[in-house]
């Protein structure tokens, strides 16, 4: 939720903050905040969409810390939006977003769209577990760090409301460089304990605390809605207080604890807080903070049974983490078809808009980060919102080309959920011009789509067939992949299409595919590798596609590649138009994945964003080289003759070139 001001209050103003060494322990990551935040942390630019192979590095070297001080470490992501209690607040900051993404600057903080992705990633290559929440995952994220004996790592105030028994660790406060002690290493933290701030406090109980926090407003509490409630508390803590007031310590925080503490009881502090309020109002207040306290009392408890079923594979990594959950189970002293039975129970109360209990395998899906919101969104709600980048103000959203990917998919939803209905319409919220608006997309076209329910009966070939179709794939194009390796085809795939709907000039894919050159063929290697091997007919993780090149020559490239990056940052104009085209191929290539994963993934794919994918030097090539008269002939010059990476990036812009008129 978030509460302003409130972490510059305790973290500044109160310095509750105490140093602790992690060492040997358990922590939780709150994900959805820890990659926004590792982004900033790393000081990488969002303008050009996303910096992900440093990205990608930066996430590495960080996991690697926790391990060499042997932290167990568990991560939980944010799911679907499952009610409508902070839509306001979600259109808000989409139109603030909108706001800032035609306005140039190398400032700009509009974390890149396949930040998560890549996020994960990383995860999945060092073994460590997580999961998704159903709806938001604050939460979970609490009750889960109860449960396994876990610091909570984040970067968000709320979790300065929570009871969390072993505390809060602001993601900001932890050095990830380890530090040797002795015959151990360990991260230097700064830990929050609700006690310290109930200590400050005498005669706050976490129940009034709690109150009192709400009154500060949240995202499901308007401070509007609480200002006479507001007023009523400043005029008695003053009277009260004469005197004695820090004006250090005037903030909204402290003139709701210093009012709450005097409350025993939170129905009676509850009560007498409503009375400034009119007879009209009174009752919608009081239910809207009701709620919003019971969520930090009694944070929501369900990812813990995940642990007891094996579709939640990516939950399964640590040994420790699953002992500590059955030990939990043992005490409830519940089985696994209890368990199981308890899941379906919870699942059945989410609802679609139709009033149906959405099927569990699609809530599987969502918790494993196999499916994405998108599907649950237009399941309950008919609507989603689109996050606007850095875009060109007179050019359609960056979404424009990428939605009718997904649309056949969210017909069989829609079909399964209306069943003899005719209403076929879905609300998917994106930018026109300077504003984000309300656009509606008809289904009605899509009548001939599979059932929901016959969805994981399909045979991998009809998968595939649907998938492609998505992506205005035929067969006889497929058929120019096959001297490449599987590895590539869903990634020529997703490229066709962009490249294809966007009717580009040719650096732009080039940018692209040496793009990947750089990052998987160019990587220093001593392994010896044989002339007469096809380098794509392996498998992108086999290390002969790290050609044997004479040592001077990969030198010579690679500082050519890297000059031509550093130039960008030189610059003092942009080409917004460039960096529009990259987020443009982004959002195409994330609702590609998001129709594999809604078909069960039947292309399996080792390509991922920071193999290809680095924003400012797809800028910088494509800006130094777009006009250039002979582009094949600068090409070559680049990569100083070298047959082989020459090879390799010609046959890769012919399998994707092949029937497109270029």
């Amino acid at each position: 939720m978030g509460i302003r001001g409130l972490q510059t209050f305790i973290e500044q103003k109160l310095s509750l903050l105490n140093e602790i060494e992690l060492h040997n322990c358990n922590v939780l990551f709150d994900g959805n905040s820890i990659y926004h935040q590792m982004y900033k942390e790393c000081h990488l630019t969002c303008l050009f969409g996303g910096e992900y192979d440093k990205f990608y590095h930066h996430c590495k070297q960080l996991f690697e810390s926790f391990r060499i001080c042997q932290i167990n470490v568990i991560v939980v992501f944010d799911g679907a939006r499952l009610d409508d209690r902070k839509l306001s607040t979600v259109l808000q900051r989409s139109q603030k977003r909108v706001d800032y993404s035609t306005k140039m600057s190398v400032n700009i903080e509009l974390s890149p769209l396949l930040l998560r992705q890549t996020f994960i990633n990383i995860l999945n290559e060092m073994n460590i577990p997580y999961i998704s929440a159903l709806g938001e995952g604050d939460d979970e994220c609490v009750s889960l760090a109860n449960h396994l004996d876990c610091y909570l790592i984040a970067r968000d105030s709320d979790y300065y409301c929570y009871n969390l028994l072993k505390g809060y660790i602001p993601f900001d406060y932890v050095d990830v460089n380890p530090i040797k002690k002795n015959s151990y290493s360990y991260l230097s933290a700064q830990l929050f304990t609700i006690d310290s701030l109930l200590e400050k406090f005498i005669g706050l109980k976490p129940s009034t605390l709690s109150l009192a926090f709400c009154l500060c407003g949240n995202d499901y509490i308007n401070e509007n809605t609480v200002e006479p409630i507001f007023n009523h508390i400043t005029t008695t803590v003053e009277k009260s207080e004469k005197n004695k007031i820090n004006k250090n310590n005037r903030t909204k925080h402290w003139y709701a604890m210093q009012w709450m503490k005097h409350f025993d009881d939170v129905e009676i502090a509850l009560k007498k807080l409503l009375e400034p309020i009119g007879k009209t109002s009174k009752k919608k207040i009081e239910m809207q903070l009701r709620s919003a306290c019971q969520s930090y009392l009694n944070p929501t408890d369900t990812l813990i049974y995940r642990f007891a079923s094996l579709k939640n594979e990516n939950l399964l990594k640590n040994v420790y983490f699953v002992q500590l959950a059955r030990e939990y189970f043992d005490k409830l002293d519940m089985n696994d078809e209890q368990i199981r039975i308890h899941i379906e129970n919870g699942l059945s109360e989410i609802k679609s808009k139709n009033n149906h209990s959405i099927p569990t395998f699609l809530f599987d899906s969502l918790t494993d980060l196999h499916l994405s919101v998108t599907f649950i969104e237009i399941l309950i709600h008919r609507s989603f919102v689109c996050s606007a980048h850095v875009e060109i103000e007179q050019e359609p959203s960056i979404y424009v080309d990428a939605i009718p990917i997904v649309l056949p998919c969210l017909a069989i939803l829609l079909k399964w959920d209306n069943k003899e209905e005719d209403d076929q319409d879905i609300i998917l919220y994106h930018r026109v011009h300077k504003q984000l608006k309300r656009c509606k997309y008809d289904l009605i076209d899509y009548n001939d789509v599979i059932d929901l329910n016959q969805l994981n009966s399909l045979s991998l070939i009809e998968r595939q067939d649907f998938v492609s179709k998505c992506l205005k794939i035929s067969f006889t194009q497929q058929e120019q992949y096959n001297h490449i390796h599987t590895d590539y085809h869903f990634w020529l795939m997703s490229l066709q299409y962009w490249y294809s709907i966007r009717h580009l000039t040719p650096v732009y894919l080039y940018a692209i595919i040496i793009s990947l050159i750089k990052s998987i063929h160019l990587i220093d290697n001593d392994t010896f590798q044989l002339d007469d091997i096809e380098l794509l007919t392996l498998s992108i993780n086999d290390n002969r596609n790290h050609i044997q090149i004479d040592p001077v020559i990969r030198r010579t490239i690679k500082l050519k590649l890297k000059d031509i990056s550093k130039k960008v940052y030189d610059l003092k104009k942009f080409d917004c138009s460039i960096i529009h085209e990259f987020n443009c191929l982004q959002t195409i290539y994330m609702y590609s994945i998001h129709v594999n994963e809604f078909l069960n993934q039947p292309f399996s794919y080792k390509i991922f964003p920071h193999h290809f994918l680095c924003g400012s030097f797809f800028y910088a090539f494509v800006e130094h080289y777009e006009t250039k008269r002979n582009l094949s002939d600068a090409i070559s010059a680049l990569f100083e003759k070298e047959t082989k990476l020459l090879t390799i990036i010609n046959n890769l812009f012919m399998a994707i070139t092949s029937d497109i008129g270029c």
